[in-house]
């Protein structure tokens, strides 16, 4: 696998995420900036379990982005990074799109690059994310399902966690490819 094939199938995912979003989402509701500032704040009275669930794992997605992006050489993927916990996967996919694929890996050498490396962080991710994984499946999936098939932020943000999980793949994938050829 080359370098293209990488770029190539991260824009597909993210002109797929996109049309996703522009396409097939049903129409957006005007108390959504409401709703946000409720998940990001925790004022959870009335708000679905799951959602709030979903809503912090595409918080805790960046950061594992960020820890396995640690080793990319181009300072300016920060940038990508840092507008990803806003915009998620819609935000990130063109770094991939631009980021060097099959380089060999560099140890981080600031900061921040060796703070990402420590297993402490690691294992705060996988708590994070296990909890807030349990939060979902046992927050109210029922409801979450009609918020999905009503609401334009919940069917956007799982489109957006699901890309976020296809960009994952592909740099498990980068790994995979990278491991047998060197």
């Amino acid at each position: 696998m080359k370098p293209l094939h990488f770029r190539l199938a991260s824009g597909a995912l993210w002109c797929a995420l996109l049309g996703v979003a522009i396409f097939t989402a049903p129409p957006g509701s005007p108390d959504t900036g409401k709703l946000i500032t409720h998940l990001a704040t925790g004022q959870l009275e009335g708000v679905n379990l799951s959602l709030f669930a979903l809503f912090n794992l595409m918080g805790v997605w960046p950061v594992a982005m960020a820890v396995a992006l640690r080793f990319d050489g181009p300072w300016w993927k920060w940038v990508f990074l840092v507008v990803s916990f806003g915009l998620g996967a819609f935000a990130l996919l063109p770094y991939f799109m631009l980021r060097p694929w099959l380089e060999p890996r560099r140890e981080p050498t600031s900061f921040v690059g060796r703070f990402l490396s420590s297993r402490w962080v690691l294992r705060a991710l996988v708590l994070a994310a296990v909890c807030f994984g349990a939060l979902f499946v046992f927050g109210g999936l029922n409801e979450f399902g009609t918020l999905f098939r009503t609401q334009q932020f919940a069917y956007v943000m799982s489109f957006d966690f699901f890309a976020f999980c296809g960009a994952a793949l592909l740099l498990g994938l980068e790994r995979s490819v990278s491991a047998t050829t060197g």
